[in-house]
């Protein structure tokens, strides 16, 4: 965001400056699951996803964009067909554009670089290539209480 923090602050301290991690716990959770849930957070005027809870996550990539996965537990059903058709929501945001293509999976309390250009994968950040476009963000939770976030094109919306 570009904001001097003051030598000694540390997060949490009232008179400090807001940082990541304070906006991504300020916004309620638009969509609440069992172990979980979804919110968005402004990020220089482009929403930014919210995935609340300590939970697992990672990016499985199909042939139509991709999908996150967040288990509640190892033995839990991790595929998403096992969700019905009806099952999936919208999470908040109709459409979510990428300029770049690239979406960043980052933890809100881990330091990392502002700049694009310096964000590294493996570094406390996930780069996620979905491609350029617009693209549509759909959530689902099976019976297994996995919750799933869906990456369709948006197509002409």
């Amino acid at each position: 965001m570009g904001i001097e923090v003051p030598e000694g602050w540390a997060w949490g301290a009232a008179d400090g400056p807001e940082c990541d991690y304070d906006r991504a716990c300020d916004p309620p959770v638009s969509e609440a699951t069992p172990f979980g849930g979804f919110g968005w957070v402004d990020v220089q005027g482009q929403p930014g996803l919210i995935l609340d809870g300590e939970i697992l996550t990672w990016f499985e990539a199909d042939r139509q964009g991709g999908i996150l996965v967040r288990p509640s537990t190892d033995e839990a059903d991790h595929d998403p067909e096992s969700v019905p058709a009806h099952g999936w929501r919208s999470v908040g945001v109709d459409v979510l554009s990428l300029a770049d293509g690239r979406l960043y999976m980052f933890d809100s309390a881990f330091a990392g670089a502002a700049d694009p250009e310096r964000i590294r994968a493996n570094d406390g950040v996930g780069v996620i290539k979905l491609g350029a476009g617009r693209w549509r963000v759909d959530f689902a939770t099976n019976a297994d209480e996995v919750d799933f976030v869906r990456f369709r094109p948006a197509g002409g919306e």
